[in-house]
């Protein structure tokens, strides 16, 4: 019997969209009929729970988390997803040794290439995904190269299929998200597809690697 999958969105860096990427999984697997939950981990954050269509869990304290994981062994299918805070490289490494999937998400900067190397370079599992990436199409090419040489040094473990930049995304991190605008809907589809082919290709290399050991 299936289980429920556990996605970690994190990262050392803040403001390279953790949270809003995380929110956008949940609403596009609510709307592929795919139960999922939003698992808020950063202590200095409230949880905004209100009008989603997924459910909000407060991971905030460890032993809240403990039992969120915990728990989540004895559901049989379903998305978990969980959101990492900024500067916790010590949270993000243990998270990673739990979870199926590790991302961390960056954009397209020398800081955010130099802080997502490093942390790809502690956690050989994690991936890295571009975000809130230009959607103009003079600005495209040289956020393409940091792709290019992020995937050189990485090779594999870099997700290629860019989340664009939206500007009503701002709307999954108000207090409530009542009625999400289509521009969001179509962005949390296709960030649920993506994230759902790689799930799968993680799961076949695991399988893989575990037959041939």
């Amino acid at each position: 019997m299936s289980r429920t999958k556990l996605v970690f969105f994190g990262g050392s860096k803040g403001g390279v969209g953790k949270s809003a990427t995380s929110h956008l999984a949940c609403l596009g697997a609510i709307l592929c009929n795919q139960p999922a939950a939003y698992v808020l981990t950063d202590p200095d954050r409230e949880i905004r729970g209100k009008g989603r269509p997924y459910e909000v869990l407060d991971g905030r304290q460890p032993e809240q988390l403990a039992n969120i994981l915990s728990a989540s062994q004895g559901t049989p299918e379903g998305w978990l997803i969980i959101d990492g805070g900024g500067n916790r490289p010590a949270f993000d490494s243990a998270i990673a040794e739990e979870v199926d999937l590790c991302i961390f998400p960056f954009r397209p900067s020398h800081e955010d290439m130099d802080t997502v190397s490093t942390d790809m370079d502690r956690i050989a599992k994690a991936l890295a995904w571009p975000t809130a990436w230009p959607t103009n199409i003079f600005a495209i090419p040289a956020a393409q190269s940091f792709i290019n040489r992020l995937a050189k040094k990485y090779p594999s473990r870099v997700i290629t299929k860019t989340i664009p930049f939206v500007n009503s995304a701002s709307d999954l991190l108000a207090e409530s998200l009542d009625s999400p605008s289509p521009p969001v809907r179509r962005l949390a589809r296709k960030v649920f597809s993506v994230m759902e082919q790689q799930f799968e290709r993680t799961s076949l290399k695991s399988l893989k690697r575990r037959a041939s050991a």
